[in-house]
């Protein structure tokens, strides 16, 4: 298949995978609460948030594969493709002995830091969780070099299609794991069974289908100088992630009690639902954008990319976030129940600005290419640090809205003022078109979400599932037919015309 096709039918799997990956979690996410119990489930999701601080081991490295990849690729030199190959799977077997060893440390280490917050039986269990989490995260990342060689190439069916597989069985496993009786650890054994099975999956298409064989001999150790230069700035970027989220539910672990991290556990999870909606256009512009940049593209270009991408994005964003504003209360009420109703705060005062960054995304790998990306990420450093101390002077009193609601502040500040000065001053984007593209389309979204909140003050969507259905159902419509209509250009009802004429004809 040719590169437009593999481009465009990656897209189109992404939003499949994404669909599923939206719907599934509607079915399994209640009846896994349920089964695990709001204890349970806030320390299954304390343990993934001290196993995270583990992939800070592999030093940003992650990010840098794909770009070193793509450049080999564009001078059409397979010899140092493989030889790249080989040096990533080379040094990240390495990190997978740190990460082992650093698993069984923290899991040593549990009882002094959460004694306050955790029981005794928590305890014990945590232990056992952190150790297999670290055993899954030490074989993930061999299979992430191959993933990003996939990527690389732009085989994006094949990948899209392990993805939706992926997305699919975990749930399937972690029910039976549940249903079976063993609880957070069995969804633990489950998720390392897929990374068991995936390994192969991805090793083997690499080996047969593109040909590459990673060469463990004359690897460019000239390479491994720039790349730690490269990837220090990206491993910068990891911290502030781990500070941003993962430490919020480290210390509502040691100050308030595992509860509490399943309502923040729950209100968070709606962030990464709109991270992947937005990435799932921007993800596969990470090869093309490498090799715009190496070939010295024009920033018109390139700021041509940021606009075009971040309009497509904004108009998915913000149907989502207005529907949540209108239909999120209701909605966690019927999905998760009562106890999970401070949920909604918690995800309204981290969504609002999370939207700016995940419709400038494009410009991550636009100054990532650029090699540009030192002071976005000293910046993020500087503003999560200060995430840090607030949240743990806040958390006392606030619980976990106040751990949100620091780091929707720091959002703000970090990603929607300083680094839209930076895109435009440094990087060349045309950041004040952009916002005028992004104010230009927010009519419709202004005008849906008053009219939603006035009509949810007289029907009561939480009623039953058929009455919230139909609310966001007809929400939905209303909403796409006024943005074709009305703020979309010729570029974006090309894309939802000829998607509707491909669905047509092959129903007929």
């Amino acid at each position: 298949m040719s590169k437009p096709n593999q481009l465009r039918a990656g897209v189109i799997m992404t939003y499949i995978n994404l669909a599923l990956g939206s719907l599934i979690p509607m079915f399994y996410t209640p009846v896994m609460l349920r089964l695990l119990g709001q204890s349970e489930y806030g320390l299954l999701g304390l343990a993934q948030s001290i196993t995270g601080y583990l992939s800070l081991l592999s030093f940003g490295l992650g990010s840098t594969i794909i770009r070193y990849l793509s450049i080999y690729r564009a001078d059409n030199d397979k010899d140092g493709e493989e030889r790249v190959m080989g040096l990533f799977i080379a040094i990240y077997s390495c990190v997978s002995v740190l990460v082992l060893i650093g698993g069984w440390i923290l899991s040593s280490y549990v009882e002094p830091i959460f004694h306050k917050g955790l029981t005794g039986p928590e305890l014990d269990k945590i232990r056992i969780l952190i150790r297999i989490m670290s055993f899954n995260m030490a074989i993930s990342f061999p299979i992430s070099v191959f993933g990003s060689v996939i990527v690389a190439h732009e085989r994006y069916i094949y990948r899209q299609t392990i993805n939706i597989f992926s997305t699919v069985a975990a749930p399937v496993a972690n029910l039976v794991a549940l249903y079976l009786g063993y609880a957070s650890v069995g969804m633990t054994l489950a998720g390392t069974l897929m990374q068991v099975v995936m390994l192969p999956l991805y090793a083997v298409y690499c080996v047969k289908q593109l040909g590459l064989h990673p060469k463990f001999r004359k690897m460019p150790g000239r390479l491994i100088t720039e790349i730690l230069g490269f990837s220090l700035y990206v491993f910068i970027g990891s911290i502030v992630d781990m500070l941003f989220w993962a430490t919020d539910k480290v210390i509502l672990g040691i100050e308030a009690s595992t509860a509490a991290i399943a309502v923040y556990n729950v209100g968070v999870t709606f962030n990464s639902m709109f991270t992947n909606l937005s990435t799932a256009v921007s993800g596969v512009l990470q090869p093309k954008v490498t090799i715009m940049v190496k070939q010295d593209a024009p920033k018109s270009e390139l700021s041509a990319v940021f606009i075009r991408v971040g309009r497509l994005q904004y108009a998915l964003i913000s149907l989502a976030l207005s529907g949540f504003i209108v239909f999120g209360q209701a909605f966690l009420r019927k999905w998760a129940g009562n106890d999970y109703s401070d949920s909604y705060w918690i995800a309204l005062v981290t969504l609002i600005p999370l939207t700016v960054p995940l419709i400038q995304n494009t410009g991550i790998s636009i100054v990532m290419a650029q090699n540009k990306h030192k002071f976005r990420s000293l910046t993020y450093l500087a503003i999560a640090v200060v995430n840090v101390v607030s949240t743990y002077l806040f958390v006392p009193y606030l619980g976990g809205f106040g751990a949100a609601l620091c780091s929707g502040v720091s959002y703000i500040i970090g990603q929607g003022i300083i680094m839209n000065i930076y895109y435009y001053r440094v990087t060349g984007i045309d950041i004040p078109l952009f916002w005028k593209n992004i104010f230009k389309m927010s009519a419709v979204p202004a005008v849906m979400l008053v009219a939603g909140l006035a009509v949810a003050l007289y029907v009561d969507f939480g009623r039953n599932w058929g009455t919230l259905f139909a609310g966001i159902i007809l929400y939905t419509l209303l909403f796409s037919a006024g943005s074709y209509f009305i703020t979309f250009n010729a570029y974006e009802k090309g894309i939802v015309s000829g998607a509707f004429r491909k669905i047509l004809h092959h129903a007929r």
